[in-house]
């Protein structure tokens, strides 16, 4: 995937992205052939190669965007912990609904999954772990069912209330949902 920084292939990467997601409006991700896509953002098949290996790397791209805007905001946080990380999290998601409803109606939740296991382990610096041994398999628990509970909510067309999915999943990892 294309890294650097020439204002010509920016704009190109940005012709791209509007084109899939408007594309994926209509059809599902797996239905959008590159030719399609590159017609759409009026492109050649070669600019597309040369910036992207996959369609996926487009939205891996979109999603890094939105990683780097997020975690700039959270920065500005004066302590970081797990429920601010969650609740900042889903807040976001929420701003960017359409791009995470697009992901999950075209059945890309395992990208969602593995971004989100990207960043959730860039945060763990920021926390303290109890065995570091077994970081890589929490960090895979949370992913998951952040995207499992982000992906319910969207099927259920309840994808609005930042509050309500945030406070639900505070409840569940502070143990006090289930409850013997």
């Amino acid at each position: 995937m294309y890294q650097g920084n020439h204002p010509v292939a920016l704009q190109s990467q940005k012709f791209i992205t509007d084109a899939l997601l408007n594309l994926m409006e209509s059809k599902t991700f797996s239905q959008i052939k590159i030719k399609e896509l590159c017609e759409k953002a009026q492109v050649s098949r070669q600019t597309f190669y040369s910036l992207y290996d996959s369609k996926e790397q487009i939205l891996e791209r979109y999603f890094d965007n939105m990683f780097h805007i997020f975690k700039f905001d959270l920065k500005k946080e004066n302590t970081i912990s797990l429920s601010l990380v969650c609740s900042s999290a889903i807040t976001y998601f929420i701003k960017n609904a359409k791009f995470i409803e697009l992901m999950v109606h075209s059945r890309l939740d395992y990208i969602l999954n593995r971004k989100i296991r990207q960043y959730l382990k860039e945060f763990a610096e920021e926390f303290h772990v109890v065995k570091a041994e077994n970081q890589e398999y929490a960090i895979s628990f949370l992913a998951g069912a952040l995207v499992g509970i982000i992906s319910q909510y969207i099927e259920n067309d309840h994808f609005k209330n930042d509050k309500e999915i945030s406070d639900l999943i505070e409840c569940i990892l502070t143990g006090n949902y289930f409850v013997v």
